[in-house]
């Protein structure tokens, strides 16, 4: 029998054990607590880090395919299409060549390699096929494209561990300029003093100010890159009694400055402020390039590059590389189509102007009766080629007139009433351009008229009615004007507003020499403005003497709404279009 200090001496050992016990549990919970907590607090920056450098070599990943696809865009925006042996896999990227081999760009102190490989879809005999109009609900819906398709891979590279694979497939959208009723790359001014009619869209990537003295109906999509302004640039003014309709709506009321985005919702995305800047070519774009790079499209593209020596006045024809076409220049020489004066005085630019003077009709009439001429594309020249849309003609001085002499020469058109040789066919298309100021004299394309353009540093205008001898100084009267009327888009440079000093607007975008007085100057085309001129550089408001203002009928040349019907080498703007980006774990 158990006594009663037997039991409890047991049961004291009992307890005894389980507290033990469950001091030893404790304890061993406590270790494994404090081993865990020891792990996760050396591991947690681990981690942290291995997160961050994921995160890091992702972004770096995706700085290179952003790196690598402007550089594709550049070559668009210059003219030029990337060439070269396309990679599409990674482990041969030493297969490819020119625009799409393998680059490494040095990024957050990873190596990101990049490639890019072409998905264009083309024909079977390789001709663009990806062609159309942009989308509604899109910016620029309505108007018509080249596409071109690119993939770009890249893989972000840190001591030796690849952190991020990504790629992206983005589409290259080409759209014309002269699509636009009026496109400026500096602020657009439009203030004209008699009643204007814009039937076409209006673009600037800067500031808009519209505050025209009687009435401005701009009937198209009108897009500013900065601000929309109902004032004048120079004083700030408006004239509250003048008319403004933009896309059928009334204007925004006078002194809007900016107008708000209230305001612009009104207009149901056909008025817009603040949208990106359009990448388009510089006013440089039009210079030769004799080295044969191709880097000037104006140039290399040309079927004719018609060449003046600005001493000797002898003329010679080019090739893209700068060397002579002896036998083109001889048949060029015996048509009499191009010939040298220097008594025109331009009063705005205060001197005289050295003019190389083309003679159209005969120009024409020379390429097409004496079949020596080079196509761009290697064949023979007739009005008959169709290639890039029709005839494109490039003028130019050699040694370029520089420094003082910048703005003392000038190419000068004539005859163009019709552009195509007498009783000849025309051609499909008309394109001329140079880097000095362009002159065209009398009515041009005004019979018969064909998708053209006239490109040139600064562009000007005169009647039929002048005479060089007529105004030799800036003391003579000027010239009275006859009516003119020309079909052709206009590129060139214009001049930026300064407080006090106004640049005349896109009602003075064509310079002006004479004496109009509401005589009419009837234009069918497009204004393109690609920054200021690099030659022809006088005062707007110096020149007021010089001219009095026309009767201007002006339209937009809606033919140029056709991608078919535009002239040839008709500069576009370039923007990227992402279809997919994705990220390879």
């Amino acid at each position: 029998m158990t006594t009663p200090d037997a039991h409890a001496h047991t049961l004291r050992a009992r307890t005894g054990g389980y507290l033990l016990i469950s001091a030893l549990l404790a304890m061993a919970m406590l270790m494994l607590l404090v081993t865990a907590y020891m792990f996760t607090s050396l591991n947690s920056p681990r981690t942290s880090r291995a997160n961050a450098d994921s995160l890091a070599g992702f972004m770096a990943a995706e700085g290179g395919l952003n790196m690598r696809a402007a550089l594709i865009r550049s070559k668009f925006v210059n003219f030029e299409r990337p060439s070269g042996g396309s990679v599409t896999d990674p482990s041969k990227c030493a297969s490819g060549s020119g625009d799409f081999q393998c680059v490494t760009y040095p990024i957050g102190g990873r190596n990101v390699a990049t490639f890019v490989y072409e998905t264009t879809k083309k024909d079977a005999a390789g001709n663009l096929v990806e062609t159309g109009t942009v989308a509604p609900g899109e910016t620029y819906a309505g108007l018509s494209f080249q596409q071109y398709a690119y993939r770009v891979v890249g893989s972000a590279v840190k001591d030796n561990l690849t952190e991020a694979n990504v790629e992206m497939e983005f589409q290259s959208r080409l759209v014309p300029l002269f699509q636009f009723a009026a496109f400026y790359t500096d602020d657009l001014e439009i203030n004209p003093g008699a009643p204007m009619t814009l039937n076409g869209r209006v673009h600037t990537n800067k500031d808009l100010y519209l505050a025209p003295v009687q009435s401005l109906n701009i009937t198209g999509q009108t897009t500013a890159g900065g601000a929309i302004r109902r004032v004048r640039k120079d004083d700030g003014s408006c004239n509250s009694s003048a008319g403004l309709t933009l896309s059928g709506q009334p204007g925004p009321g006078c002194f809007s400055n900016p107008v708000s985005d209230v305001q612009l919702a009104a207009y149901k995305g056909q008025v817009k402020s603040q949208q990106a800047a359009l990448t388009v070519p510089k006013l440089d774009s039009l210079a030769p390039d004799r080295s044969g790079s191709g880097r000037s499209e104006m140039w290399s593209k040309a079927d004719v590059r018609v060449v003046m020596n600005p001493t000797s006045k002898s003329v010679t024809v080019q090739r893209a590389d700068g060397g002579i076409d002896t036998v083109a220049g001889q048949a060029l020489d015996t048509c009499g189509a191009i010939s040298a004066s220097n008594s025109f005085y331009d009063t705005r630019e205060g001197t005289k102007i050295n003019m190389m003077d083309v003679d159209q009709a005969r120009l024409m009439a020379c390429i097409q009766n004496n079949k020596v001429f080079t196509a761009q594309d290697g064949k023979v020249l007739s009005m008959a080629d169709t290639s890039g849309g029709g005839i494109a003609l490039h003028f130019s001085f050699d040694p370029e007139p520089t420094g003082a002499n910048a703005n003392k020469y000038a190419v000068r058109i004539r005859n163009g009433a019709t552009l195509g040789p007498a009783g000849g066919p025309a051609p499909k298309g008309l394109s001329i351009a140079t880097n000095q100021p362009l002159y065209v004299q009398g009515s041009y394309n005004a019979t018969n008229a064909i998708p053209a353009s006239l490109m040139g540093d600064t562009i000007n205008v005169l009647s039929d009615a002048w005479v060089d001898s007529a105004k030799v100084d800036a003391k003579s009267s000027p010239p009275a004007a006859k009516p003119t009327e020309i079909h052709a888009a206009f590129l060139g440079g214009t001049d930026i507003t300064a407080p006090g000093d106004y640049n005349g607007g896109l009602e003075n975008y064509p310079r002006l020499h004479e004496k109009w007085d509401n005589v009419p100057f009837t234009y069918v085309g497009s204004f393109v403005s690609l920054g200021t001129p690099t030659k022809a550089k006088g005062d707007w408001n110096a020149a007021k003497k010089g001219y009095s203002a026309p009767n201007r009928i002006w339209s937009y040349d809606t033919q140029f709404n056709s991608a078919d019907k535009l002239p040839p080498l008709t500069p576009r703007f370039v923007y990227l279009r992402q279809l997919f980006f994705a990220r390879d774990y």
